[in-house]
């Protein structure tokens, strides 16, 4: 079952990333924005500020977002790994 959760762990997390940077670079160039305009938007109305795109805070805060989205297609992807490994288990089981 532990190999089965990495495996699904790893497919998960490297889905998330992808669908996370190809929304970036497919939705992002259509509408003109992207995670970094995302992030420098929603820190300059939090924060009372004027940060550009490229500085330092808004590039680690768009990281931290595609963090968390890879961590969750992680868990999710061992979770349902673990249960298709477990139900192929019991139907192959012999008596």
């Amino acid at each position: 079952m532990r190999k089965a959760f990495r495996v699904g762990a790893i497919v998960g997390g490297m889905l998330g990333v992808v669908v996370t940077l190809g929304m970036d670079i497919i939705l992002g160039q259509k509408s003109g924005e992207g995670w970094s305009m995302a992030v420098a938007s929603d820190l300059n109305r939090l924060l009372n500020a004027h940060f550009s795109t490229n500085n330092i805070i808004v590039i680690i805060g768009v990281l931290l977002i595609i963090g968390i989205i890879a961590s969750i297609g992680a868990l999710v992807g061992g979770f349902f790994s673990t249960l298709i490994a477990r139900l192929f288990e019991v139907l192959t089981k012999e008596d």
